[in-house]
Parts: C-alpha cells; sequence; structure tokens
C-alpha cells in the first residue's frame, strides 16, 4: 500500500514513515501540505495520514483538496486535539480513522488498519 504522511512535525513524519514503512508499506512524508498536494496530484497515493493542525491550514481544508485530486483515498487524522467535537467533524466529514498524539506504533497501525476496512468517504 502507498501512504502519504503529512506533518508539519519532521519527527512525526519520521516515525510514521519509519513504523509504516517497516510494514512493507510506501510512505512518502511531507512537512507542507503544498509539498504533499504536488504528490497527490501526480504520485501513488491509497491512505493519507495526516495533522488536524497545520501552519499552511488545517488538515480538513487539506483533505478536501486531496479529495479533489483522488476522491477514493482513504484518511486518518492525528491530532494532539482530541476533543470530542472534533472527533465528531471527522466522522462527519468522512475520515476513516482518528490517532491521538503522542501515539504509539501499535496506535498507528490500527488506525491504518481501521482506515483501509472502513467505507468509502461520502
Amino acid at each position: 500500500m502507498t501512504i502519504v504522511v503529512v506533518d508539519d512535525e519532521p519527527a512525526i513524519v519520521k516515525t510514521c514513515e519509519s513504523v509504516l514503512g517497516a510494514q512493507g508499506h510506501r510512505v512518502y512524508g511531507f512537512t507542507t501540505t503544498r509539498e504533499a498536494l504536488a504528490h497527490l496530484a501526480h504520485g501513488a497515493a491509497d491512505l493519507l495520514v495526516v495533522d488536524y493542525m497545520m501552519p499552511e491550514q488545517n488538515g480538513f481544508e487539506f483533505i478536501q483538496e486531496a479529495w479533489s485530486l483522488r476522491p477514493a483515498l482513504r484518511v486518518v487524522m492525528i491530532t494532539a486535539h482530541g476533543s470530542r467535537e472534533l472527533l465528531g467533524e471527522a466522522t462527519q466529514a468522512g475520515i476513516h480513522g482518528v490517532v491521538l498524539k503522542p501515539f504509539s506504533a501499535t496506535d498507528l497501525t490500527r488506525g491504518v488498519e481501521m482506515a483501509m476496512r472502513g467505507a468509502p468517504p461520502a
């Protein structure tokens, strides 16, 4: 599976690349939404792992742009802001999973597995 990771924190991107890459996934990591959108326009992607809070735009805005390029893309949102309101908004937006920071390798793996089993976005 090809996974695109977008987080403004390079350490989070590296962690995701390491954990998911060790499971045999092809992982492309980006620290800006602009770079990630450029990849999505021309590169492979089955799943998107995206941070909620980024300097350029929030995760929901970015996901809408990503879905305009790749409507079938599965999405896992990672966030340190795990309020009930945010979780509800993520569900309503059609996001397939939410992983709370700080997360373990197991948390990330479960989030990805759940997203791949879930229904496609509305």
